[in-house]
């Protein structure tokens, strides 16, 4: 028995990125960062390594042709740097704002140097809550409790892997994994890394971002 996703079928599917029935909000918002330490994007992130300091911004979306008609679903858009900067990574979400859970490793955290160390120091806890979802440098982590400033995590969620390379001044960010919500603005759809691009204040670059169903 065989089973299959028709090209017809894929159409469709480009087509509910872009419909207005759907009660998912079309993921057309671009947010690109910093990357300061040249990650490579997974299918397992649920933030940006590090978001630069610009607003998002609000992109075009059509439907292309990859294999077949209207398969790709593609977005356009441009962003203008606010300061001279190095940017080496873009994204799409849903969402026009930045996750409302961001903050940094601080000095002390147990989990630098550690991949299996449960204790992470921020600057502020109250950025977070209990059973949200983390994400810093690759690796995705579950805040399972919060004191002051420390929060306990469980390492190497959503199929990310424990790394030992956190350092302090790393970018926290809160995301969603698949099933969660929990996190105001934190679903990402799409990320990519880049090579680094040095821009000095008012320089400008478009971003063609293309994802096709097949």
């Amino acid at each position: 028995m065989g089973a299959v996703v028709t090209a017809k079928g894929r159409e469709i599917i480009a087509g509910r990125m872009r419909g207005g029935t759907p009660t998912q909000a079309e993921p057309l918002n671009l947010a690109w960062g910093n990357n300061p330490a040249g990650l490579t994007a997974a299918t397992t992130d649920v933030g940006l390594f590090k978001e630069a300091s610009e607003s998002r911004v609000a992109g075009t979306s059509s439907l292309v042709t990859g294999t077949t008609p209207s398969d790709t679903y593609q977005v356009t858009g441009t962003f203008t740097s606010g300061s001279a900067q190095s940017i080496a990574e873009v994204a799409l979400s849903d969402s026009a704002s930045k996750p409302t859970a961001v903050d940094t490793v601080q000095a002390g955290s147990a989990v630098i140097g550690s991949s299996s160390a449960t204790s992470l120091v921020v600057t502020s806890g109250a950025n977070f809550s209990v059973n949200q979802y983390i994400q810093v440098r690759g690796e995705v982590l579950k805040i399972t409790g919060i004191s002051t400033n420390t929060l306990t995590v469980t390492r190497a969620q959503n199929g990310s892997t424990a790394i030992s390379t956190i350092a302090s001044g790393d970018t926290v960010t809160g995301g969603n994994i698949p099933g969660v919500s929990n996190v105001t603005n934190g679903s990402l759809f799409f990320h990519t890394d880049h090579g680094a691009q040095n821009l000095a204040s008012g320089d400008q670059v478009s971003y063609t971002l293309s994802v096709r169903f097949q």
